[in-house]
């Protein structure tokens, strides 16, 4: 008899991780959820494919110390409610640590976000580091997100070998061609959309964007798509220009093409004074490339170098007014549209997510 797969998720609405539960529960194998939910992302939560044994509510504004707290004692009940015959599956760098302070030891580990990274001291830094490889050293199993990660985190360091690789790719809800439903017309250069995609976020680069198209490029037009992870980000600047607009909350992965149909750009220009920006590879760039839509990053980025592996898009300092408005002054449609083509030829099946040494793994683990 297989065990149950315990997932313990920091955010539960997160569309990586309903996609991955998703994922290994439609491949036989049995799963329990619990999940911790701020607010954020609450249309996901809605006809879920899978069963939630229980949504834990917090206050997304409680401090460091108070939310460590709230999940110590949350995880300690959830690990003894489980302790017989269970695998347990923590999603981030905070879940496991506590697990396994709390004395877990069969557990698999997803990291999307090195939190060592945004750790400006060099001490503390490396302190984190060596807890995180301790952590995944004692896994049964390690999932990475990003490549950028394994360089960051082991460097010279030997790599243990159960660690998988398995970037953010696009829900395999897309994996059929009647779901893709976006049909990429020529840009016009005289009034480009802009759109950002996601939790709204990094004010001194996606919002100063949104701020600079606003101010000096009245033709053109930003879309949000998303909520704000702080009410303050969307200040009265932002919400004054007429042709900045904001969508609010959307469902993934069902809106993504009407979202994609009605942008011409994909601003994905993430905050580098966080290294773990530096060295992440989020969904947007698979996104992007599957919907033939160009993407601008932030340089000195691991995401820079895949944008330009694949010809899909630019990258610039967008924490800088004048380098924004130099490269939107530079755009031209010969530009773009050679780049919505040369999108258009890539296999889409590389695009979207798959599993199989993932699920593979797991049976090995839990049979």
């Amino acid at each position: 008899m297989k065990k149950s797969v315990v997932f313990i998720v920091q955010q539960l609405s997160q569309p990586r991780c309903i996609k991955r539960i998703t994922t290994i529960q439609n491949n036989g194998i049995p799963v329990v959820v619990y999940g911790f939910d701020n607010g954020l992302y609450s249309d996901n939560l809605n006809n879920l494919p899978f069963k939630i044994k229980e949504i834990i509510k917090r206050d997304k504004s409680d401090s460091k110390l108070k939310k460590i707290k709230f999940f110590k004692s949350t995880i300690k009940r959830i690990l003894q409610e489980n302790k017989k015959s269970s695998i347990f599956y923590f999603f981030g760098y905070e879940i496991a640590t506590i697990a396994y302070v709390l004395g877990c030891r069969n557990y698999i580990y997803e990291e999307a976000d090195v939190s060592a990274a945004r750790i400006k001291s060099k001490l503390f830094r490396n302190f984190l580091l060596r807890i995180d490889r301790h952590i995944i050293r004692k896994s049964l199993l390690t999932i990475f997100t990003s490549e950028g990660f394994i360089d960051y985190i082991f460097k010279n360091k030997t790599v243990p070998k159960q660690i998988i690789l398995l970037p953010n790719k696009l829900n395999q809800y897309f994996d059929s061609s009647k779901k893709k439903a976006v049909v990429k017309k020529n840009i016009d250069i005289n009034k480009i959309k802009f759109g950002f995609i996601g939790l709204i976020r990094y004010p001194n680069t996606i919002i100063r964007f949104a701020k600079v198209v606003g101010k000096h490029f009245p033709q053109h037009e930003f879309h949000f798509y998303g909520d704000a992870e702080r009410p303050e980000y969307i200040d009265n600047e932002v919400t004054s220009y007429k042709n900045i607009y904001f969508h609010g909350a959307f469902k993934n992965p069902v809106d993504l093409p009407a979202i994609y149909n009605n942008i011409d750009i994909s601003v994905v220009c993430y905050d580098t004074t966080s290294g773990n920006v530096k060295i992440a590879e989020p969904n947007k760039l698979y996104e992007s490339i599957f919907f033939e839509t160009p993407i601008v990053v932030s340089s000195e980025t691991f995401l820079a170098t895949k944008v330009k592996k694949y010809n899909a898009g630019d990258s610039i300092d967008a924490s800088n007014d004048e380098s924004i408005i130099q490269y939107i002054k530079g755009l031209n449609s010969e530009h773009l549209n050679q780049i919505s083509l040369a999108l258009s030829k890539v296999n889409h099946k590389i695009l979207i997510d798959s599993p199989e040494e993932l699920i593979n793994s797991i049976n090995k683990i839990i049979l």
